[in-house]
């Protein structure tokens, strides 16, 4: 509950969507992707690793890695 609150103010929303922008724009440009279409396209997995010749499996790892990584620094930004 504390963390919804604190992300009702400015200044830690703005802290929290430079601190995602960051991370992204440090990730491999495949990677880039896969987070891109997934999260703000909607597209499926299978999709992805159609796309982009890789695995389902690959697709789905890679995705599960970055949305811990972001957990994570949400976390401490909201700790």
């Amino acid at each position: 509950m504390i963390a919804v609150r604190k992300l009702m103010q400015p200044e830690i929303r703005e802290r929290m969507t430079a601190s995602i922008l960051e991370t992204l724009s440090r990730l491999p440009e495949p990677e880039k992707k896969m987070f891109i279409w997934k999260h703000y396209c909607g597209w499926p997995v299978e999709r992805i690793a159609g796309v982009l010749k890789c695995s389902i499996t690959e697709v789905d790892r890679t995705l599960r890695a970055i949305n811990s990584l972001l957990s994570q620094q949400a976390g401490t930004l909201l700790a």
